[in-house]
């Protein structure tokens, strides 16, 4: 077995060393894992006096400035001002700014459609022997409510001072397109349309897209198209400190992960997207403000733009399609990258050394099989139970603290996440020290590693991006064990000390980030999975935990666990809402035209003091056609309201004609109050075949059997001020009831308190007018 080192022989080390052992360890690891911490932080801002050919966020805030002002959602009147800026800075440049001007329909997410009048805006700078046009792309809206700093002014502002940067240096060889698109909170409608419909996506070689769900954090390359061993080879060879692993594209793959990107993703051009994803709480609210903005992270995306705008501007764009590549940053911008048909050998090698490992220690009589595999099934154990234990951590705060049941993550979830990897190190520490008692160390150590082995063996048949995370430290765990199995029969003490320092290195530059990212990508809420990345990670780094003490005093869990819920309370001492940290409310005022009646409608379970007079019964429902039966589903409360005097959308018939044995309607739909959102519905049963909205046909294969629980329905963003015409073809004769909802962005009276903020974006904070039509 692995003896603690005050316990092992003269031969293998004087005890009087061993004090020295433990401090140089232990200071060893808080070393990496500072280090790895600090490398997961942005750059420093350069500033407006940096050369012109350098990107500076301090130069960029000019341009944020002028695209904060306001919330910009299509068709109001901040969106058309951001869209006249463009076309300003673009002249600035140098360049002519070009509008695409046009209607488009997306059915990517289903019924109910997403349709918009989108106007792209776009700048082309063209190269002295173009091989194709290398394209960088952002979204120029916003949502509701939200400034959109971060998604995605940044993105613009980047672009802007790239191309600055870039006429700065002379012309490449490439064409370069920059395009800020349209509505893409709407389902990348603006870059739909540009794709499918304007004569410069053709010639589109290489798309880098910049478009972020946070307020801070290091920039990170989250996903990437198919055959990216060339795409990331040039991220490696230009970007001075890119954060960037194979696990991203993986995992954004899964989860269906839609931006921009997807657009040309899906058409099999070569693309890559950029983002920054901390501080998550100001996403899609009032709160993605400016001041509220990292300008580190807007430098570091600045520094992928230009690095890689230059890079992909000389390259030829014909030979970028490649094998996938499997890849990740370890420490101070060094990347590590290798074809995936390695994936499998190099799985294969690491089993058969740890089998070997086993085997070794078996015959050496330090470890029998059975010992083995009881600890393997022990350790799995820490695991759950340090997860579960999490969980009920999690639990109890969310009672105390509203803002982990309300929000994505709480304003201060720092806190709460060092607090909650504190309270779960410790819990697997003291967990460590129980099993301990009943297995030797080196028993332990081989069986905590069984875990790491099948985690290696499935994601490297079923996502070969992610084996990295589990190859690389379970390499470095047996490094660590094989060094001190020849110490113990050589007596040379320093090989195992070196075995254990060098053993830590990718244990930590590797999985360290893990539960930080899975923190970030799920959320608070999901926090406990994190502390399952926390027990793991501790699982390859159990022989160094030994030498500390861990296996024979709970001294270290004890710290751990101080630490851990000194945390948590700092966390719940700044938790709560103000004004500064305004709390999230769904109210919502709708009004029927149809039966004169209006509401007051809330997604909050329990709505905030301000709002509960509106709300005097928890029980009364509004009418069903007030909202979309797709929106009316995420209503808790309703309270019945004053009528504004609100005039009503309209729904005109132009023409009707047969169609078969049902027939073909065609309507002018106008909001007569101008909104600049619209939604339609078909409110009775009968079956859709076909339509054209605005222009563009949606065919229905098979025809949609419209009905009250799933009917036929599209929402319209960016509404003409003269609507636009809208053709129906029915299956059947029988007349047909269509519900027309038109939405505006504010409510009635004062309502909008300073301390609350209107979420979610695509129901709250808004007035609903709602009116029914037969035909």
């Amino acid at each position: 077995m692995i003896r603690p080192v005050n316990d092992l022989k003269p031969t293998d080390a004087p005890a009087r060393a061993a004090p020295s052992w433990r401090l140089l360890v232990g200071a060893w690891l808080v070393l990496l894992i500072v280090l790895k911490l600090w490398d997961l932080a942005p750059p420093r801002v350069m500033g407006a006096q940096a050369a012109p050919e350098q990107f500076s966020a301090e130069r960029a805030r000019t341009d944020l400035e002028a695209l904060t002002r306001a919330p910009r959602p299509a068709g109001t009147p901040a969106h058309r001002e951001a869209r006249e800026y463009l076309l300003r800075r673009l002249s600035e440049l140098g360049l002519k700014g070009e509008v695409q001007s046009t209607s488009v329909v997306s059915t990517w997410w289903g019924i109910p459609y997403d349709a918009a009048h989108a106007d792209n805006v776009m700048a082309r700078l063209p190269g002295t022997d173009s091989t194709g046009a290398v394209l960088l792309m952002a979204h120029y809206d916003s949502v509701p409510h939200s400034p959109g700093a971060g998604d995605d002014a940044s993105g613009v502002a980047v672009l802007l001072e790239t191309l600055r940067a870039l006429k700065a240096t002379g012309p490449l060889r490439n064409d370069l397109i920059f395009l800020f698109t349209d509505v893409e909170e709407a389902g990348a409608l603006g870059a739909q349309a540009f794709h499918a419909q304007h004569p410069w996506a053709r010639d589109v070689g290489m798309v880098l897209n910049f478009d972020s769900r946070g307020a801070s954090g290091a920039t990170v390359l989250y996903e990437t198209s198919k055959g990216n061993a060339r795409l990331i080879q040039a991220l490696a060879e230009s970007v001075p400190r890119p954060a960037a692993s194979s696990l991203f594209p993986e995992v954004a793959r899964r989860l269906g992960h839609s931006t921009d990107l997807r657009v040309f993703r899906e058409a099999g051009v070569p693309a890559m997207n950029f983002g920054f994803t901390d501080s998550s709480s100001h996403y899609h609210t009032s709160q993605d403000r400016l001041d509220q903005l990292d300008l580190r992270s807007v430098q570091h995306m600045g520094m992928y733009a230009l690095a890689l705008g230059r890079t992909f501007g000389d390259r030829d764009l014909r030979q970028l399609q490649a094998e996938d590549a499997v890849f990740f940053d370890v420490l101070l911008g060094w990347m590590v990258r290798y074809p995936g048909f390695l994936v499998l050998p190099l799985a294969a090698l690491l089993l058969l050394a740890q089998v070997a490992l086993m085997v070794r220690a078996r015959r050496s009589g330090v470890a029998t099989f059975r010992g083995i595999a009881l600890s393997a099934l022990g350790f799995l154990a820490i695991i759950v139970l340090a997860t579960a234990a999490t969980y009920v951590v999690l639990f109890v705060l969310r009672r105390v603290d509203p803002s982990l049941v309300m929000m994505r993550d709480p304003y201060d979830a720092t806190w709460y996440r060092l607090g909650l990897t504190g309270t779960g190190a410790g819990l697997t520490a003291a967990l460590y020290r129980l099993l301990r008692r009943w297995r030797p160390a080196e028993e332990v150590a081989l069986g905590a590693l069984v875990s790491w082995s099948v985690l290696l063996a499935v994601s490297s048949v079923l996502a070969p991006g992610v084996s990295y995370l589990f190859a690389w430290p379970l390499a470095g765990a047996l490094v660590g064990l094989a060094a001190l199995s020849w110490a113990r029969r050589t007596g040379r003490s320093f090989v195992a000390l070196g075995g254990l320092l060098l053993a830590a290195v990718p244990v930590i530059a590797i999985a360290v980030p893990a539960p930080f990212l899975v923190f970030v990508a799920l959320q608070l809420p999901r926090g406990y999975m994190a502390v399952t990345a926390v027990a793991l990670m501790m699982g390859a780094l159990l022989p160094q935990l030994e030498l500390l003490g861990a296996g024979r005093s709970f001294r270290l869990a004890g710290l751990l666990a101080f630490m851990g819920v000194a945390l948590l309370g700092v966390g719940l001492g700044r938790s709560g809402f103000s004004a500064e940290k305004p709390r999230p409310s769904g109210l919502t005022y709708a009004v029927d035209q149809a039966s004169g009646q209006a509401w007051w409608l809330t997604t909050d379970d329990e709505p905030p003091a301000a709002h509960a007079r509106l709300f005097p019964s928890d029980t009364m429902r509004p009418a069903p056609g007030v909202l979309s039966p797709y929106d009316l589903g995420d209503v808790t409360r309703a309270g019945s309201a004053p009528v504004e005097p609100l005039p009503a959308p309209t729904l005109e018939l132009l023409h009707e004609e047969p169609a078969g044995s049902g027939r073909r309607l065609r309507l002018k739909v106008r909001s007569a109050r101008q909104a600049p959102e619209l939604t339609v519905y078909v409110a009775s049963e009968t079956t859709v075949v076909r339509a054209r909205i605005d222009g563009r046909d949606v065919v229905e294969s098979p025809p949609h059997l419209s009905n009250e629980r799933r009917p036929w329905s599209f929402r319209y963003l960016g509404l003409p001020s003269d609507g636009f015409e809208l053709v129906l073809e029915l299956a059947d004769a029988r007349p047909v009831e269509l519900r027309v909802i038109d939405r505006t962005y504010s409510l009635p009276g004062s309502h909008e308190a300073p301390d609350l903020m209107s979420v979610p974006f695509y129901l709250a904070g808004s007035t609903f007018n709602s009116q029914r039509f037969g035909f």
